[in-house]
């Protein structure tokens, strides 16, 4: 629906809100934990379906004709008469199958591939901190129109825990050493050497969260979100920024 499937940041920036109010109310009231908020569970409701009607209407006065793929009929989408940015869209989350309790304690692997908490991803017990991670990554994602993290070897189809550490570091630095230590998974400690100094395959690629937004151009407010997004990226999820005070950050508040 958007140029190079980039959701423009007046649509991520009203989502993410809405969303980190949304987790708040869900670990608060609650005592759950969604652990899968990705694109995929996050539905948009509009208080005018007049366009939606147009369309059915104009289906209805000429039926488009389908093609199949793969046994199923897929048909061409008319459009849209009515820019997105001219309608009040609301996110909804759906999607609750992988829930968790807040009131018990959490420490298995779980959450998906792109969007795996690094305290999850480190072998430690996690909590209601991995929504909040899950809401920056979707942001990063809508915003570029492309995966912040890509660990999975597509050749094989399979998630590759070194490759995912690494890119985790070229962006966030090398985790801090008691998440090393305290780590359940034993492998995790054959990552680096004594000294705390990655020694594994494959190497750390060289980026930067400056360098993969390119949606917002270089100026105040892309220095806003990226200190949004820092609050958000980080190992150590008791320095993670709670969603409570992450909903008045500058960069969700309009000027």
């Amino acid at each position: 629906m958007f140029p190079e499937g980039r959701v423009p940041k007046e649509i991520v920036a009203h989502f993410v809100q809405r969303l980190l109010g949304c987790v708040n109310w869900l670990f608060c009231d609650c005592d759950i934990i969604h652990t899968e908020i990705t694109a995929q569970n996050v539905l948009m409701e509009t208080t005018d379906d007049a366009p939606f009607r147009r369309i059915e209407d104009a289906e209805a006065a000429e039926p488009t004709i389908p093609v199949e793929v793969n046994g199923y009929p897929v048909y061409a989408s008319r459009g849209r008469d009515t820019p997105l940015l001219e309608l009040t869209l609301d996110p909804i989350l759906t999607g609750f199958g992988s829930s968790r309790s807040t009131t018990t304690t959490n420490d298995d692997w779980w959450m998906p591939d792109t969007h795996r908490a690094p305290e999850i991803l480190m072998g430690l017990p996690w909590d209601a901190q991995v929504d909040v991670w899950s809401i920056g990554v979707m942001a990063l994602e809508l915003l570029e129109g492309r995966n912040f993290f890509t660990p999975v070897d597509t050749v094989h189809n399979q998630y590759v825990l070194p490759l995912a550490l690494s890119q985790y570091i070229s962006y966030m630095g090398l985790p801090p050493r008691w998440m090393i230590e305290q780590s359940m998974n034993p492998v995790i400690k054959s990552f680096v050497d004594d000294r705390g100094h990655w020694v594994a395959e494959p190497p750390i690629p060289q980026a930067s969260l400056e360098d993969f937004v390119t949606a917002i151009p270089p100026g105040e407010e892309k220095n806003r979100f990226l200190r949004f997004m820092r609050k958000i990226l980080v190992w150590d999820p008791a320095q993670r920024v709670q969603s409570a005070e992450l909903f008045s950050d500058d960069w969700l508040m309009p000027e």
